[in-house]
């Protein structure tokens, strides 16, 4: 057990928690060591039990898993976060990731995203805690290339993450759909590629396509994020 990722849960849902103890034990790296139903028992359990990752729900009584994570963060408690919640407002979501966590899951979830959530930070502690007493930059470079990778799964030929994240992004921030070659423009690459980069989004069920009708000429097929 000693060299087992400690993991506590700090969910209300006694069918969810008892879930995802049941999916987490089945992890062959992981076990639980803890739950409690809301953020101030769970306070007070983390203070005195040893735990590398907290499973979060945000929609707590007594104390939301918002209030919780910050106030893990100002005690400077050495516990990694991945909030698994309903919650899907933006400033909610922003909070989170400005607190530190290392991975949002929204209820309700897949347990194929679950799992590779766990493999990723797994991966991630091992990159991390091999026994350095410090770290180059190649090293850093590749905790945060092995996260960004992970989220996207395995890209297809021809794909990088740095540009699906360029485009991810501009989608994300446009008041109104956009061609492929609005957004050809908008990062400075071709229209052939940007049209791969929507598309994939839209396979991935990140974004949708529409039809925009013009005075003149054909239809053009235009993109929006789903938020």
């Amino acid at each position: 057990m000693a060299d087992k990722i400690r993991a506590f849960i700090v969910e209300d849902d006694p069918m969810v928690a008892d879930i995802l103890k049941k999916f987490v034990s089945t992890m062959k790296n992981f076990v639980v060591v803890g739950h409690a139903s809301n953020g101030e028992r769970a306070l007070e359990d983390l203070q005195k039990t040893h735990v590398d990752l907290v499973f979060l729900d945000i929609f707590m009584p007594e104390m939301d898993g918002l209030k919780l994570l910050k106030e893990l963060r100002s005690r400077e408690m050495p516990v990694d976060i991945i909030v698994i919640s309903a919650a899907q407002e933006t400033d909610t979501v922003n909070q989170v990731i400005r607190a530190g966590a290392f991975d949002y899951i929204i209820k309700p979830f897949l347990f194929e995203r679950l799992k590779s959530s766990l493999e990723t930070y797994q991966e991630y502690r091992e990159k991390l805690l091999k026994g350095k007493n410090s770290v180059s930059q190649d090293d850093v470079d590749g905790l945060f290339i092995l996260r960004r990778s992970k989220k996207h799964g395995c890209l297809p030929k021809g794909l990088n993450i740095s540009t699906l994240e360029r485009v991810e992004a501009l989608l994300e921030e446009s008041a109104h759909p956009l061609s492929a070659e609005e957004t050809a423009k908008a990062l400075g690459v071709s229209r052939v590629t940007a049209r791969r980069y929507l598309e994939y989004l839209v396979d991935q069920g990140r974004a949708v396509v529409e039809r925009s009708y013009g005075e003149v000429g054909r239809p053009v097929n235009t993109y929006i994020s789903i938020k």
